[in-house]
């Protein structure tokens, strides 16, 4: 990885971060960008061969991984084929690996908001990829970390209710919120014994699992709810779920359509529509062709790790389902016939999504609000199943079936049917970095006076720091916390990113020797709120390109001193 040069943020040579790699052009790496870069713009910008291989970039830690399997690429230390593998499969996959972290990452770079992964495992490891998903949004003391669309506005309380299908249901009932009758089963006898206390049909599954795992609905006899007890256990035992999440729970099915709703810091954004996989006859070809060719479509290529949609798997499930409606796999259905081949609504099954936001009621508004509220859940997924979702929730109309402190926002800003709500990210991030005013300062040439003294000044600039504020500093090799030594040990970039993760601090200070430091590992910020510069260094051509990003609103002031 030492070969591999890294200008972070703003440098003498771009307005967004560039990534070097010693290597000429070759046809397979030239390849394996182009299939990067394929995947989504926050991947890459733009890529020059030189005497090297340049890329523009805000993911540098990502490219400077990346980096190491381009050179052996390069050299044909490995092949096309396996470099493909560690930079999609391990690399990507490992770093990125919500498809709502794309878009959530991207719109934070176009809102000039620092995006730097919370926790840096330079080591490959087997037991844990979790952790390497987490980024911190922002700088300093108002900075929030995220994981997906979930964050750490989320509240501990939030996150444990929500473990299970058996706890959410309590907090929804205690709430005096519309719920289906429920109760957790542990075995078939008991269900045998409360079978006849429950309005048909019921829906039988896992209190712990999520995406559809071993949910079966229309259950309407004894005999189909034992068979349907058994998947879910089955379901609970293939996902190695923790005993206290193996649990099994019985629950009135309601009538209606499954929709999702997504709240944000108390207010409800989007309303989506969920729909069960189907496909649409056209009078030539089987459901099993058919079902191939649904998933061709590139939003369910789940080899791009930004796809939005999932493909439709052919499993036992899907084949008795469609047992059911008297079809087979090899059916053809008429042209324009529309055969559903799932039960569940679920996303991970191949469903797709239509917008229905503009169309919710303001009761079922006011209970999915009161529900985030009331668990302190800055975002939160709220299913509910009804007939008419601008109704109130009564027991003819429907009621919440469940919440998600961490849904696939995705698929909510995605719809397949109706409008796009990709703004909602940033109203999400305004949100979540609204009191982040932790300064980003950025000093080139030294200084006899202490900066933070001197940023303190009224005759300088108006006291710009504080009395009181928390000032992380990078010079010569050590990071400072007012004043006071941490460490001299560390390199550049990991110094500077370990202070932009660092929420104690009020104010970040990056010292760079002259402008051949800025040239050798760039200016450290995406935006900067003020750049000092040494007087003597003024009269050098570095300064007027500096000067340029002034002009682009990159930096908002430039103080000589």
């Amino acid at each position: 990885m030492t070969d591999i040069r890294v200008q972070q943020g703003i440098n003498l040579e771009s307005e967004i971060s560039l990534i070097t790699i010693p290597i000429p052009f070759n046809k397979n790496v030239d390849t394996l960008l182009r299939l990067i870069g394929s995947f989504h713009p926050i991947f890459i910008k733009s890529y020059t061969y030189e005497k090297n291989l340049t890329i523009k970039s805000h993911l540098t830690s990502l490219w400077r991984e990346i980096g190491t399997v381009l050179i052996k690429l390069s050299n044909e230390e490995i092949t096309y084929e396996k470099a493909k593998e560690l930079c999609v499969d391990e690399i990507i996959r490992e770093r990125i690996s919500s498809m709502s972290t794309i878009p959530l990452l991207f719109t934070s770079h176009s809102m000039g908001l620092e995006t730097t992964p919370t926790l840096l495992l330079d080591e490959r490891v087997t037991y844990t990829k979790a952790y390497n998903r987490h980024y911190t949004i922002g700088t300093g003391r108002n900075s929030q970390i995220i994981y997906s669309i979930s964050s750490s506005m989320d509240s501990k309380i939030a996150k444990e209710v929500q473990k299970d299908k058996w706890s959410s249901n309590l907090m929804i009932s205690r709430l005096g919120l519309p719920i289906p009758k429920w109760e957790v089963v542990d075995n078939v006898s008991e269900l045998e014994r409360i079978w006849g206390q429950y309005q048909k049909p019921v829906v039988i599954k896992p209190t712990g699992l999520v995406g559809g795992h071993g949910v079966v609905v229309g259950i309407e006899t004894i005999e189909e709810a034992r068979k349907a007890f058994k998947f879910a256990q089955d379901a609970c035992n293939t996902n190695m779920r923790k005993e206290w999440q193996q649990k099994i729970m019985i629950q009135e099915q309601i009538k209606g359509e499954d929709y999702r709703l997504l709240v944000i810091n108390g207010k409800l954004e989007i309303a989506t529509k969920r729909i069960p996989a189907f496909i649409v006859g056209d009078g030539k070809h089987s459901i099993e062709d058919l079902i191939i060719e649904t998933n061709k479509d590139p939003r369910r290529d789940i080899s791009n790790p930004s796809h939005t949609l999932k493909p439709i798997v052919i499993d036992q499930p899907l084949r008795e389902y469609l047992k059911q409606q008297n079809l087979t796999l090899a059916s053809i259905p008429t042209k324009e016939e529309k055969i559903y081949v799932r039960k569940v609504a679920s996303m991970s099954q191949g469903g797709i999504t239509e917008d229905f936001t503009d169309k919710v009621g303001p009761e079922i508004k006011a209970i999915v609000e009161s529900l985030a509220t009331s668990i302190h859940a800055f975002t939160l997924g709220v299913d509910v199943m009804c007939q008419d979702i601008s109704k109130p929730l009564t027991k003819e109309n429907g009621a919440i079936l469940e919440y998600n402190t961490m849904p696939e926002a995705y698929l909510n800003m995605y719809p397949v049917i109706g409008k796009q709500r990709e703004y909602v990210f940033k109203k999400y991030l305004e949100a979540l970095t609204k009191e982040n005013r932790t300064k980003q300062i950025v000093v080139v040439g030294n200084s006899s006076k202490d900066i933070p003294t001197l940023l303190r000044q009224k005759t300088f600039f108006s006291s710009y720091i504080g009395d009181n504020d928390t000032i992380g500093e990078y010079k010569n090799g050590e990071i400072k916390i007012n004043g006071l030594d941490i460490n001299k040990d560390l390199e550049k970039w990991k110094a500077i990113e370990g202070l932009k993760v660092n929420a104690s601090l009020d104010a970040i200070i990056i010292h760079h020797r002259d402008w051949e430091d800025v040239q050798e590992s760039g200016l450290g910020f995406d935006r900067i709120d003020m750049l000092l510069v040494a007087k003597e260094l003024t009269s050098q051509k570095e300064f007027s390109i500096i000067k340029k990003y002034q002009r682009r609103k990159y930096i908002n002031k430039i103080k000589i001193f």
